[in-house]
């Protein structure tokens, strides 16, 4: 892989073509902008972070976490860019422009969660691989074996790239860059390699529906290897890493979950602070505060060198799956891989399984499995009937209706007007799914 075709400008239109931008200096940095104003972005202000619906103010939702991504990964992207400038410019691109690339994934990477985060996934995944076994295969229609799989990565290149904005013209229209930089599991839902102990359909980062528009961007970034990945997607995913480890620890205390204590026990080793500077602060906020800080930067400096270290095997997609550079800090960095890894392990044994979270997310089979009941049949009725609604009952027309934006079109495929219901599901904040399968019941969501 080389620079040149990794930064490649050109942006998406309409039948998977990509065309030259017109007068832009700064093309990713519009890419980040077209992101930010795009209604999906804006509906991850009352989705899952890691505590679903929180009464906290503080604590933070995915639109949060996703802006605190976003500046890690600018910074990240910033530097490893001038330690490449060299390449950089060799490619007609600087440092800024790497930055800004990473920061526009940044703020997308997470754009194709559904509500209630991993678990939502996992009910959508599910009650998708039922209703195929159970009444799409039976349908008579021809639909893409990949229905059964759902992951929130190949819904967000779905989103930026077909089922919001310019619908039938290239999505949010990004560039080639930003498009391939997303694919943080470039393969399809069918593949080997998407499978996880066993189970197949697990990670992966393109539905069937836009395989066109994914092989016209690997192609255009010339991405290739054994694991053929952009570079910007490991800044990416790092970033995601760093701040998600570091944050759901500070939401946990704000939760009351974890004492400031247990905090500073974590993140105090990663930070690595003299107890000077600590104790001079006035108080716990502050104190958080201050680990967080130095904690970010010292892990964007060591994991700039990671990349860097690593860069000729980068370049030639020759890592193994699985890995991310926070994973490779190990060799380099022993004792800072390791108080992150002890972080990470602590979010997961006491975090991710308090009370009040899994609550939340057992909920989350009802209330999604709720909205796919009826948006599922009336879609299908919709493909059986080629998109004539005179052929349609009232529920169906109903039903339809209440999809807005994502309504199926009679060109569609069947497969793409199946996708309508789910990329309705998938797009709803948490209170909405939650309100609208208490209606769906016929029941005042007040009550």
């Amino acid at each position: 892989m080389n620079w040149a075709a990794l930064l490649d400008s050109r942006r998406l239109g309409a039948a998977a073509e990509l065309r030259p931008a017109k007068g832009e200096h700064r093309p990713f940095q519009s890419d980040g902008d077209r992101i930010t104003f795009s209604r999906p972005f804006r509906r991850l202000q009352q989705k899952t972070q890691a505590h679903p619906l929180p009464f906290n103010a503080h604590v933070r939702n995915r639109l949060v976490h996703t802006l605190e991504v976003a500046a890690v990964g600018r910074a990240l992207g910033h530097a490893v860019g001038l330690r490449l400038a060299g390449e950089l410019d060799a490619a007609g691109r600087s440092p800024e422009d790497l930055g800004s690339l990473v920061q526009a994934v940044c703020l997308a990477h997470d754009i194709g969660n559904p509500p209630f985060g991993h678990a939502g996934e996992e009910v959508i995944a599910s009650q998708m691989a039922r209703w195929l076994r159970e009444e799409g295969r039976a349908s008579g229609l021809e639909l893409d074996p990949d229905l059964a799989f759902f992951d929130g990565n190949a819904q967000g290149f779905r989103v930026l790239t077909r089922a919001d904005g310019h619908r039938a013209a290239g999505g949010l229209q990004l560039t080639a860059a930003s498009l391939g930089a997303f694919l943080k599991y470039p393969w399809p839902g069918t593949d080997p390699r998407a499978a996880r102990e066993g189970k197949p359909g697990i990670k992966f980062t393109v539905f069937n529906t836009e395989h066109a528009v994914f092989e016209r961007v690997t192609a255009a970034c010339a991405l290739s290897g054994p694991l053929p990945r952009h570079p910007a997607v490991w800044l990416m995913e790092a970033a995601d890493d760093v701040v998600y480890t570091l944050a759901d620890l500070e939401d946990a205390v704000e939760l009351g979950i974890l004492r400031f204590a247990d905090f500073a026990e974590l993140v105090g080793p990663i930070a690595a602070l003299p107890a000077a500077a600590l104790a001079a602060e006035a108080d716990n906020s502050g104190r958080m505060d201050l680990l967080r800080e130095h904690a970010i930067a010292r892990l964007t400096a060591a994991l700039t060198e990671v990349f860097v270290a690593h860069h000729d095997a980068l370049l030639a997609g020759e890592l193994s799956p699985g890995r991310g550079l926070t994973d490779l800090l190990a060799p380099a960095e022993p004792e800072l891989h390791a108080a992150l890894a002890a972080a990470a392990r602590r979010t997961a044994d006491v975090v991710y399984f308090n009370a009040r979270k899994v609550e939340f997310e057992i909920g989350a089979h009802d209330v999604l499995g709720k909205a796919l009941s009826v948006f599922l049949p009336a879609c299908l009725a919709y493909a059986k009937a080629d998109g004539d609604r005179t052929q349609l009952g009232l529920r169906e027309k109903q039903a339809l209706s209440l999809l807005l934006d994502y309504h199926p079109r009679p060109d569609m495929s069947a497969t793409e007007i199946m996708r309508c219901a789910v990329d309705f599901v998938a797009g709803m904040t948490d209170s909405y799914a939650s309100w609208l399968a208490a209606r769906l019941r016929g029941l005042d969501s007040r009550v």
